[in-house]
């Protein structure tokens, strides 16, 4: 089967298993030695991108060599026949006499210019980092019902994210108070980070410049300057920002797909080696449907390690219909956000019919985030009367499932608040601006009292908005790729 599709792709054609597993081992040795890498096969160059995408489509068992090479563990056949044909080196001008043999000739070539350098010395740093933390025990997977290793990128991107609503709905002074308050809590997160603390920080980036730019410079100059007094210049995030800086925020729009598509690629080789459902794979799997669906993630790698986590037992098929309800769940944000209201309300409908087949005390992030959902929709398509009882749906099912005092709430509150200035209803908006500001003042005591964020979040569906543009065709093949490989699972079995 992998024969067929490297045919089908024009890989096998033209690098060869041995040739990637010894380019693999090369390029791994010389980035722990802080060295950057290009390969070369037959004097012909390896775009980065294209051995990545080698990489992510590899057979298992070529796969395990190259995770092999890269530990060491792998036997060095540089000498043999198969890959004699294989250099690796530093960009420069002319190729090292060191590197070259009688059977190789490479011409001369100009450094690399830094918009396409950057990225890939940032995959190679990112690589050794994620294996290395792994390897050594400093991240753990959670089992199912655990709680997961990965709970302080989300917690610290689901309130950045808040802030960002609390300003849309007019709680500014309150959005920026709670931006302050993520500002400061990145040290501690750089301090302990866990394996998507990197992504939530570039991530973090681009969603507060597709607010303001001058907002996302910001967080950049904060961030790496707090980088640069926390850790040893020599630690790997320093030595990401040393090369970001290069480029400043239009790069990191600009690599933001090669540099997820990477990391998730590592992220994911560690995850899938376990034959256990988990809640990191489940967690993991969210991310990868969000970033595809912002389009800084391809659909060949979303499809095919979404197949090999259902079909290989890392998600159950529970988990892969909870999935689906959240891809679906995008799908109908994305058409209110085009102003598809009808499209919007249908989606939604089907989510709150599948709801009412579950537990009642099952999938509550996603029964409040429909409650939203449906508040939206009657705010743009429906009359002030469904739109208030929405509303009026939404506070009470957030109050129920969160709490009075939970940000959750709070920004619900705001919303409900905001619709109704805009309405004219100021008296109930007046009364619903003095209970706003009464429990934001519980909320900021409670902050200020634990030093840091008043509630943990430890999981990345909690937020209900879409942080980055997302596209309706991208979300809608992510929807039919769940349903197929539901239907897939319900015939094999």
């Amino acid at each position: 089967m992998y024969k067929a599709r490297f045919q089908k792709w024009g890989i096998e054609k033209k690098i060869k298993a041995e040739e990637a597993v010894e380019i693999f081992r090369q390029q791994t040795a010389r980035a722990a030695a802080g060295k950057p890498t290009v390969a070369y096969i037959r004097g012909r160059r390896i775009d980065p991108d294209r051995l990545q995408r080698y990489r992510y489509r590899a057979a298992p068992l070529v796969s395990k060599k190259i995770m092999r090479a890269e530990k060491g563990t792998e036997e060095d056949d540089s000498n043999s026949t198969k890959v004699s044909q294989v250099v690796c080196r530093t960009p420069s001008p002319s190729p090292s006499p060191d590197t070259t043999n009688s059977a190789v000739s490479i011409s001369p070539r100009m450094e690399e210019p830094t918009e396409l350098r950057v990225p890939h010395e940032c995959m190679q740093i990112l690589h050794n980092f994620i294996n290395g933390a792994f390897d050594s025990g400093i991240w753990q997977m959670a089992n199912e019902g655990e709680r997961a290793e990965m709970n302080g990128a989300f917690t610290w991107q689901h309130y950045v994210a808040s802030s960002q609503g609390l300003i849309r709905h007019g709680r500014v002074k309150e959005g920026f108070s709670l931006l302050g308050m993520c500002f400061d809590q990145y040290k501690q997160q750089l301090q302990q980070p866990d394996s998507m603390f990197w992504l939530a920080t570039y991530k973090c980036a681009m969603v507060l410049a597709s607010q303001n730019n001058k907002l996302g410079d910001a967080f950049i100059d904060y961030a790496s300057k707090l980088t640069s007094l926390v850790l040893p210049p020599g630690h790997p995030f320093n030595q990401l920002w040393s090369r970001v800086m290069l480029t400043g925020l239009r790069g990191i729009k600009d690599h933001a797909g090669a540099i997820f598509e990477s990391y998730l690629d590592m992220w994911g080789r560690h995850v899938n080696s376990r034959e256990t459902n988990t809640t990191n794979d489940i967690q993991g799997a969210f991310v990868f449907i969000q970033l595809h669906c912002t389009g800084l993630l391809s659909f060949n790698l979303l499809e095919t390690v979404i197949q090999a986590m259902i079909s290989g037992g890392a998600i159950s098929k529970g988990a892969a219909e909870f999935l689906l309800q959240e891809a679906k769940f995008r799908l109908a944000l994305s058409c209110l956000s085009r102003r598809r209201t009808k499209k919007a309300e249908t989606t939604t409908k089907e989510i709150i019919s599948w709801l009412e087949t579950q537990a009642p005390n099952n999938y509550p992030d996603l029964r409040c985030k429909t409650a939203w959902l449906m508040f939206e929709i009657k705010e743009r398509k429906g009359t002030q009367a469904e739109a208030l009882r929405a509303g009026h749906d939404l506070l009470k099912i957030s109050q129920e499932i969160y709490g009075p005092t939970h940000i959750q709430t709070l920004e619900a509150m705001s919303a409900v608040e905001n619709y109704c200035r805009q309405i004219g209803a100021l008296k109930g908006a007046e009364q619903m601006g003095r209970d706003f500001e009464s429990r934001w003042r519980i909320f900021r005591d409670m902050a200020d009292s634990l030093n840091n964020f008043p509630q943990q979040i430890d999981q990345p569906w909690y937020y209900r908005s879409i942080e980055l543009g997302e596209k309706v065709g991208y979300v809608q093949e992510t929807v039919d790729m769940f349903e197929r490989c539901l239907k897939l699972a319900d015939d094999s079995s």
